[in-house]
């Protein structure tokens, strides 16, 4: 290569990282993307690189890698709380929760700032928590408390409250939903129909699995069940809900009791999984002893 090249070389260098390139951090809570990176062989070889700027990274970290579904896994280096989100969407979720972890040491009575959204999130977990009514946000005395505590409060309605936990318990459901992807052994589980007072039918599905050498145990689904409920209706429902949570190929066995509906039951999930189960199916149907010995007694 001759000195002329050579010069050229220096000279292109000199203006890729002249001021020209560099970029101001983004203030609207996305993260920037800048391309620089060389070869072995002195060629700029373009490459896109995360520069995350947003004042949220201060606080989280990204565990793992992105999901299948677009959503990433961020903890808290705080309180360890973990979010599963869409990076593209921005995140002023984690801008959120960072204002009032806590454990955070910069999230103090002084310099927090109240936000509407955040407290609306408080409250949608104490309706799951505590069992309250949705109306409960209704509630005259309750409002005087929260404008007696911020005069500037937006009210909002049991329709909205029902939307806020519905986030809830899609967060918790993908959160759990990757935690029995990650299962390495088989999960077991256990099902039952239940009648109310109202003659209404509901099916419960629990998995049960081994974490780190302690036995977990995950309600599914309680769903409402109604009539006819033959051995057919309950394989499919069964395999519905198993579906639904990509659980097909992990089913090691079923616990039922001793309703002859059950055993038909068994017979179709057999047909249904067999390619996936251990032994085709022989360990599949387990009868449940504490029926078994009520029915001793």
């Amino acid at each position: 290569m001759d000195d002329e090249t050579l010069n050229l070389y220096d000279d292109d260098d000199d203006d890729y990282l002249s001021g020209n390139d560099m970029m101001d951090p983004s203030e609207d809570g996305h993260d920037s993307v800048q391309d620089d990176s060389t070869n072995a062989a002195g060629n700029r070889v373009r490459r896109r690189r995360k520069r995350r700027h947003s004042k949220c990274w201060k606080h989280f970290e990204i565990v793992g890698d992105k999901l299948p579904d677009g959503t990433t896994k961020v903890i808290c280096k705080h309180c360890e709380y973990s979010y599963f989100i869409d990076l593209s969407n921005g995140t002023n979720t984690l801008l959120r929760h960072s204002r009032v972890c806590s454990k955070n040491p910069g999230s103090t009575p002084r310099s927090r700032k109240f936000d509407m959204m955040v407290f609306r999130e408080m409250i949608a977990g104490a309706i799951v928590e505590h069992d309250l009514a949705y109306s409960f946000v209704e509630f005259r005395r309750i409002r005087e408390a929260f404008e007696y505590a911020n005069p500037g409060i937006e009210f909002w309605c049991r329709n909205t409250a029902v939307s806020d936990v519905r986030k809830i318990y899609e967060n918790e459901k993908a959160a759990l939903r990757k935690v029995l992807s990650e299962v390495p052994g088989r999960i077991c589980f256990t099902t039952d129909l239940w009648r109310a007072i109202t003659v209404e039918g509901y099916l419960c599905l629990t998995a049960h699995y081994v974490d780190n050498w302690k036995l977990k145990a995950k309600i599914l689904s309680f769903c409402a069940f109604p009539p006819p409920h033959t051995g057919y209706s309950i394989a499919m429902k069964v395999m519905e809900l198993v579906k639904e949570w990509g659980l097909e190929k992990k089913v090691f066995t079923v616990t039922v009791d001793n309703a002859s509906s059950n055993d038909n039951m068994q017979g179709v999930l057999k047909t249904q999984l067999r390619r996936a189960l251990v032994c085709n199916g022989e360990f599949l149907h387990v009868r449940c002893a504490a029926h078994i010995l009520n029915l001793i007694v």
